[in-house]
């Protein structure tokens, strides 16, 4: 007749082994997420990523809005005479992060206010470095007014969810100004 026996040795070694293949093919799963760009950046290192990705000196200023969905950041030098635009979205469904959409200088931002949309997303990114001297947007979604007010002397970058209302941006004289609508 067989004995089984199953001694303390034993049992030690066996779960120290399906520890290690439990670990491994944890660090095998992250590998697979993040070589797919699955994993993506952290909020918080949204404009040190975009900073490092375009190669924007420190000494450069950032207008940013940032939302669960999306993230607008326009850089610009003392003078504002050079800029770059960088824009962010956390994907729907299995994301871990913010991933870069679109970036550049379109010089859209520097003749006006610069309306950026991406298909499906339910969120707009609104971008200028402000020669216009907007003071302030105005959301009406018919029973509320939401006024933001915007420095007229500095460049912005905001983001605000589709739907919300009737959008109006205003000049430091009260006039409404268009938008230059991009697809992004």
């Amino acid at each position: 007749m067989y004995r089984w026996s199953f001694g303390r040795g034993d049992f030690v070694k066996k779960a120290v082994k399906y520890t290690g293949i439990v670990a491994v093919m944890i660090a095998g799963l992250f590998l697979s997420l993040y070589f797919n760009n699955a994993i993506g950046t952290p909020k918080a290192k949204i404009e040190k990523d975009a900073r490092i990705s375009h190669k924007i000196d420190s000494s450069w200023q950032v207008a940013k809005s940032t939302t669960d969905a999306m993230s607008a950041m326009l850089f610009y030098d003392k003078d504002s005479s050079n800029y770059i635009f960088s824009i962010y979205e956390n994907r729907k469904g299995l994301s871990f992060g913010y991933f870069f959409r679109s970036g550049g200088s379109t010089n859209t931002e520097n003749e006006g206010i610069t309306e950026y949309r991406a298909e499906g997303r339910q969120e707009k990114a609104y971008l200028s470095m402000n020669k216009q001297q907007v003071a302030k947007i105005e959301i009406d979604n018919g029973n509320t007014v939401e006024i933001i007010d915007i420095d007229h002397t500095k460049p912005f970058a905001i983001v605000l969810p589709v739907g919300s209302g009737a959008i109006k941006i205003y000049d430091k004289d009260g006039s409404v100004l268009p938008t230059i609508p991009q697809a992004l």
